[in-house]
């Protein structure tokens, strides 16, 4: 139960944050692009976890001059598909 509620927090915040994004950029979710810091401080997982799910595939990302780089509808979609 506990855990339920931490993920509907977790959920809310990353809600909050990804509207925020959206104003602030005046742009859609598809084209609003973060690098590795973004994406990490958007999850709170570590630089290795981050590493993980792109090597697994789970998380689409592009590589451009060795930077890796996500869209916001990518980041979306990976956390709709690893609900608890």
């Amino acid at each position: 139960m506990n855990q339920e509620k931490n993920y509907e927090e977790f959920i809310s915040n990353v809600e909050e944050i990804v509207l925020n994004l959206v104003r602030k950029h005046h742009r859609p979710a598809n084209e609003i692009i973060l690098d590795d810091v973004d994406l990490r401080d958007l999850l709170k997982i570590s630089r290795r976890t981050a590493l993980n799910y792109r090597n697994s595939g789970r998380l689409k990302n592009y590589k451009i001059e060795n930077k890796i780089f996500y869209f916001l509808s990518d980041v979306l979609d990976f956390i709709k598909n690893s609900a608890v």
